[in-house]
C-alpha cells in the first residue's frame, strides 16, 4: 500500500466509483434541558465518506434571515458504531463542529463510515427558555466496491 493510503482507504483501487451523497439527520425538537437521540443508518451498498457537517435550527418554522438565524444551545455527541468510536471527547456546541449551508464546517480529515453501520447521535439541550428545532446534515459522497 502507497505510503499515506493506510489512512485513506478509499483511495484503495478496490473502490471504484464515488457519488456525492448527504445523510440527514430527523428533525428534532428540544424542549429546555432535554435530551433526545437519534440514529442514521449508513446504506449497504456503500461505505460512505463524511467530509462536511451542516446544521439547520428554527423556532416553530418561523422564517428567518443572516441577522436571525437562530443559534441552538444544543450539545451533540456523534458515535460511530462501525468502529465503536466516539467522534469527541465530550457533547459539544452543535456551531462548535456543524456550519451553515452556505458555511460548512469542513473536517481536517475525512471520515470512513461502514456500509451498514450507524452514526449515533445524542442531543442535549441546554436553553433557557425556547424550544428549537434541529437538523443536522452529514455532507460527503458514497464509496463503492469492486463487488
Amino acid at each position: 500500500m502507497p505510503r499515506g493510503q493506510q489512512n485513506r482507504p478509499w483511495e484503495n483501487v478496490e473502490y471504484r466509483r464515488r457519488d456525492f451523497y448527504t445523510y440527514e439527520s430527523e428533525t428534532v425538537a428540544l424542549g429546555v434541558g432535554l435530551s433526545s437521540n437519534d440514529v442514521i443508518n449508513i446504506e449497504a451498498d456503500s461505505d460512505f465518506i463524511l467530509q462536511k457537517l451542516t446544521y439547520q435550527a428554527d423556532i416553530a418554522g418561523a422564517a428567518q434571515t443572516d441577522g436571525t438565524r437562530v443559534i441552538p444551545n444544543v450539545l451533540v455527541q456523534l458515535i460511530d458504531t462501525g468502529s465503536g468510536r466516539q467522534l469527541m471527547q465530550n457533547p459539544i456546541p452543535i456551531p462548535n463542529i456543524f456550519g451553515i449551508g452556505a458555511i460548512p464546517f469542513i473536517l481536517p480529515n475525512p471520515r470512513l463510515f461502514m456500509r451498514n453501520s450507524t452514526i449515533q447521535i445524542a442531543y442535549t439541550s441546554f436553553e433557557a427558555a425556547i424550544t428549537p428545532t434541529v437538523r443536522l446534515s452529514f455532507i460527503g459522497y458514497k464509496v463503492y466496491g469492486t463487488a
